[in-house]
């Protein structure tokens, strides 16, 4: 089955979640925009020990430990409840500025190599 390269949604909290599960069955990736306020939050979450007149510019990927930390953030909870069900999906997660959730499924052509 041929899957989309990449889905783009805005963030609306459960409705968001409750989505990717049969979207990453039509994408090979998920893009999520949340809103830009939460770029700070980010920042500090995944970069605790930065500087705090660092550059707020957010480029982080890793595995679906990731979506935990992202988690962690108020008014993105809801997140956590994909984390055990993308683990046994292969996944990888990116997070960038402006503030974009990244979740790449791997075809299955490319699992089996």
């Amino acid at each position: 089955m041929n899957r989309e390269p990449l889905i783009h949604l805005m963030w609306h909290g459960q409705e968001t979640v409750e989505a990717i599960p049969e979207l990453l069955q039509q994408a090979e990736q998920i893009e999520i925009e949340l809103p830009s306020d939460y770029n700070h939050a980010l920042f500090r979450a995944l970069n605790p020990d930065a500087p705090d007149a660092e550059l707020e510019d957010i480029n982080v990927s890793g595995g679906v430990e990731l979506l935990s930390v992202v988690a962690s953030i108020n008014g993105l909870e809801k997140l956590a409840t994909l984390v055990k069900w993308l683990s046994s999906e292969h996944t990888s997660i990116q997070v960038y500025s402006p503030p974009t959730l990244l979740i790449t499924s791997p075809s299955e052509q490319t699992q089996a190599k």
